[in-house]
């Protein structure tokens, strides 16, 4: 087996055709995200005022959510979510200023935030309900109709905050095991993704298997081998896209933080949505509570979850605005000199 370069965003942003062009498909390190996607919609746009439009409110919200108190941060937050996501859609799928947008999520308060959902509703035509497209985009697995799922749920698979989650629903054993040394081979026609699982026990392989992982062991060590087979030896965009989404089926979750990527697989068998698709639709649901019953945000929350939902507020954003960029770019995303 040889190594071989990891690239086209690999193992986690591979796009089958490139949305956006932009040099040679490595990673990128950008000091101004904001100044970033200025510059990819004069590139890249037939459509410039209108998403131009769209960045600067997706900008202003922004930062003035990083500036403001915490119950006013989710709001904020979810309008510059909501506005970048239009931007997403429409380089994408192709829309404009004349397609009607539409959040496309309802949030159910049921008085507690373990018990409160919120409802996706289902993709139409004559509208973008903009919730369901964009976890499209991301890669989950859609019903065909509108679902509901608790926000509680959803946050199992929150990786920036599982930890916290954990510590605070002590019921809720850590689900996450971090892949070490991920390292891409090719075998002839075979493409190879290789990673040790840290701190895997017996009892977690067979949780791992029970799902449908394929592990292997070797030297009393466990690790995820994914693998398929291509139409030639040299390996084409095609065969990044194709073993990447192999990987994706069978669920991979990520931070980008200053060393780059961590990668994780997970033991839980439910509620297994992009952590994108996660932030996006939790910042919703809480800039809902912000909205329409402000003065419920003490009260729906008990104290230790006021901890979690304050993590999440801290870490989560940045987190969405690096890790949807690079879904839309098919490539990795670093910030310079900053720390996450």
């Amino acid at each position: 087996m040889t190594k071989i370069d990891m690239k086209y965003g690999f193992p986690l942003f591979t796009k089958e055709n490139t949305t956006v062009y932009l040099g040679n498909h490595k990673k990128l390190i950008i000091s101004d995200m904001w100044s970033f996607w200025d510059y990819i919609i004069k590139k890249n746009s037939r459509n410039k005022p209108f998403l131009n439009s769209l960045l600067e409110q997706a900008k202003n919200f922004y930062i003035s959510a990083e500036n403001s108190p915490i119950k006013s941060k989710p709001l904020l937050y979810y309008y510059s979510f909501l506005n970048l996501s239009k931007i997403i859609l429409s380089l994408e799928n192709g829309y404009n200023s004349s397609d009607i947008f539409m959040h496309g999520i309802k949030e159910i308060n049921n008085g507690k935030f373990s018990l409160s959902e919120i409802k996706i509703q289902e993709k139409k035509t004559t509208i973008k309900n903009v919730s369901y497209e964009l976890m499209e985009i991301f890669g989950d697995t859609l019903p065909n109709n509108s679902f509901n799922v608790k926000v509680k749920d959803i946050l199992i698979h929150c990786v920036g905050i599982h930890r916290a989650y954990s510590e605070i629903y002590n019921n809720q054993k850590e689900v996450f095991l971090r892949l070490e040394k991920p390292t891409l081979y090719k075998d002839g026609r075979n493409m190879i993704f290789k990673a040790e699982i840290n701190s895997c026990s017996p009892q977690d392989y067979t949780d791992l298997i029970s799902i449908g992982y394929p592990i292997i062991i070797e030297n009393d060590k466990y690790y995820l081998e994914v693998s398929i087979q291509t139409d030639r030896n040299d390996k084409t965009r095609k065969d990044y896209y194709a073993l990447s989404q192999k990987i994706k089926r069978y669920g991979i979750w990520y931070f980008v933080g200053n060393n780059g990527y961590t990668l994780y697989i997970s033991k839980h068998q439910n509620y297994r949505y992009n952590i994108e698709s996660i932030i996006y639709n939790t910042m919703f649901y809480l800039g809902s509570i912000t909205r329409y019953h402000p003065h419920l945000f003490d009260k729906i929350f008990d104290d230790k979850e006021q901890w979690l939902m304050s993590e999440f507020l801290e870490t989560q954003p940045k987190q969405y605005l690096y890790l949807a960029t690079a879904n839309i770019l098919g490539q990795n995303v670093l910030k310079a000199y900053a720390s996450f």
